[in-house]
């Protein structure tokens, strides 16, 4: 009995509050908020194409920004993806170096300028509705590498 109150309760959340659930975005919403000072990657810009993907197309993110000091093969990511922000969906950790080939980059990565484009197939069985990926980094040193949170609608 307390699970079915408690999964009402949540329904009744999302359905009323929740942020993602009002009218879809015309395109994906990127936050790099977390674009300070302290984190290793200055000025990031990331755009996709097409805004926002569509579910069994092919779609590109395209990043770009200013790396403030080396990488090395030390220095991980961590991408998590929540359906609604709270079923997660892919919660997936890799080293840095290990995909520094897709941007053209050999391991360590020198500080200086980074661009790069990925392009990926967006799965066609993808539940329709709201996915938000948070993107976060740690260097070599367990310093901030960088910081992303980008919420669409599929």
């Amino acid at each position: 009995m307390k699970v079915v109150i408690v999964i009402a309760a949540i329904c009744i959340v999302l359905a009323t509050a929740h942020p993602l659930v009002k009218e879809p975005l015309s395109s994906c919403h990127i936050d790099v908020s977390c674009d300070d000072e302290s984190y290793d990657v200055q000025d990031l810009k990331i755009s996709f194409t097409p805004d926002p993907p569509e579910k069994g197309q092919n779609f590109t993110v395209t990043a770009s920004g200013n790396l403030i000091k080396q990488v090395t093969n030390d220095s991980s990511i961590r991408i998590i993806i929540r359906y609604y922000d709270i079923i997660t969906v892919l919660d997936w950790t890799y080293y840095a170096c290990d995909h520094a080939f897709e941007i053209g980059k050999k391991c360590p990565i020198s500080a200086g300028p980074l661009s790069g484009s990925v392009t990926t197939l967006m799965a066609k069985e993808l539940r329709e509705g709201w996915y938000v990926a948070d993107i976060t980094g740690i260097d070599q040193d367990g310093g901030k590498l960088v910081c992303v949170k980008v919420t669409c609608h599929v």
